[in-house]
C-alpha cells in the first residue's frame, strides 16, 4: 500500500473509531493531532484513557502495546488500549481491543471482579522503566 493510501486509511479508521465512541456515549471523542515523540494516542475527549487506533494488514500487537504504553504515559492517562480494525472490518463492533494483562486486571479489579487485593498498575513505575 502506498504511504498516502495507508495514511488516509488510518485517518478514516480513527474517524470511524471516534464516531463509534460518540454513538455509545462519549460525545467529546475526536481524533487527536499527532505530537511526534510526545504522542498521546489517537483519540481525545475520553478522559484519563489513552486509545491507540490501528488498521493494518499485518498485525503487530506487541509493538502496538509498547506504543500504547508510551502514549498512555505521555497522556498521563489511567489506562490505555488499542482498537484494532481487521482487514475488511467495517463494523467497529467486530474490531479487536488489545490490552496488557495488567490493564485487564486493573479494569476487573476496579469493577469489583478482581481476585482480591492486588497491585494495580503503577504509572510512575512505568514511567521510570
Amino acid at each position: 500500500m502506498k504511504p498516502g493510501t495507508a495514511k488516509r486509511k488510518g485517518a478514516q479508521t480513527e474517524a470511524q473509531a471516534c464516531q463509534w465512541l460518540r454513538d455509545v456515549g462519549y460525545p467529546w471523542a475526536e481524533e487527536r493531532r499527532l505530537k511526534g515523540n510526545q504522542d498521546k494516542g489517537d483519540v481525545a475527549g475520553v478522559p484519563r484513557i489513552c486509545i491507540e487506533v490501528k488498521s493494518a494488514a499485518e498485525w503487530k500487537p506487541v509493538q502496538w502495546l509498547r506504543e500504547c504504553t508510551v502514549e498512555t504515559i505521555n497522556a498521563d492517562a489511567d489506562i490505555g488500549f488499542v482498537m484494532a480494525r481487521p482487514k475488511g472490518g467495517t463494523d467497529v463492533n467486530n474490531w479487536a481491543i488489545i490490552m496488557t494483562p495488567a490493564t485487564l486486571l486493573q479494569l476487573l479489579t476496579e469493577a469489583g471482579r478482581g481476585p482480591g487485593p492486588t497491585r494495580l498498575i503503577d504509572m510512575e513505575e512505568l514511567r521510570n522503566g
